[in-house]
């Protein structure tokens, strides 16, 4: 009863913060993929006010791009959906969007994942995607964005390509009065504790950030999964992307 109260008090304050947050023009930090974590490093570090479509799916930039350019008319098409399966629990996919340039690891390619949320089954979830949608896409050129995208770690991926791609999603969330920030965290599996480090570099006019850690953020151990285990190097990166 307790943890229901609390909750209860934990969803009531976040509402108002949001409120205050969209109608004063505030910086929105908002999660666009490749999975749920950068959402969840939100969360915990209290930035987070608006959910995106993208916060708790498998998706990809180019899958992002492609539904901006159509507008988001497709997204819960039912003519484009389809049940798929994924280590045994079915899982809701967009099939539109398969074509793509880039090479990324293999949980991002199966087509914009609604990993969370069953988009063909449930009226009621359809509407809270819609109303997400709704919401973000009314926040354009309104607020600035710093729009956090976890790409994990594939040694196929071109780099450059994907930091075009980045660039190409900043420029749509910025005008010429506000101009949004794109913040793009990787990993590097190293085997030495002493190397663990976070690098800090500007490409492209993308604020790009490199793990070197001992684990990869997945599994079966939630501390390691969540990347609670590197917390002191996801701190440090958020204290660098408060001062932006």
């Amino acid at each position: 009863m307790i943890g229901k109260i609390k909750n209860k008090v934990k969803t009531a304050i976040f509402k108002v913060k949001r409120r205050i947050a969209l109608a004063s023009g505030k910086t929105l930090y908002v999660s666009f993929g490749e999975n749920c974590l950068p959402d969840n490093i939100l969360d915990r570090h209290k930035l987070k006010l608006l959910t995106t479509p993208f916060s708790h799916g498998r998706s990809n930039v180019e899958y992002i791009l492609q539904l901006e350019k159509d507008q988001y008319k497709d997204l819960l098409n039912p003519s484009f959906l389809r049940h798929e399966f994924l280590e045994g629990k079915e899982v809701s996919r967009l099939k539109k969007y398969m074509a793509l340039q880039n090479s990324y690891h293999e949980l991002h390619t199966n087509g914009f994942e609604f990993t969370h949320h069953d988009v063909i089954r449930s009226e009621s979830v359809r509407l809270k995607m819609k109303e997400r949608l709704a919401e973000l896409l009314r926040r354009k050129g309104k607020n600035k964005f710093v729009i956090f995208y976890h790409h994990r770690a594939n040694a196929n991926t071109r780099i450059e390509l994907l930091l075009e791609d980045l660039k190409k999603l900043k420029c749509i969330y910025s005008t010429s009065n506000i101009q949004s920030e794109i913040i793009c965290f990787t990993q590097k599996i190293i085997k030495n504790s002493n190397e663990r480090k976070l690098i800090h570099e500007i490409l492209n006019g993308i604020h790009f950030f490199t793990f070197y850690t001992l684990n990869e953020w997945a599994g079966d151990d939630e501390d390691i999964f969540w990347a609670r285990n590197d917390e002191d190097l996801i701190a440090e990166m958020i204290d660098a992307v408060k001062k932006i």
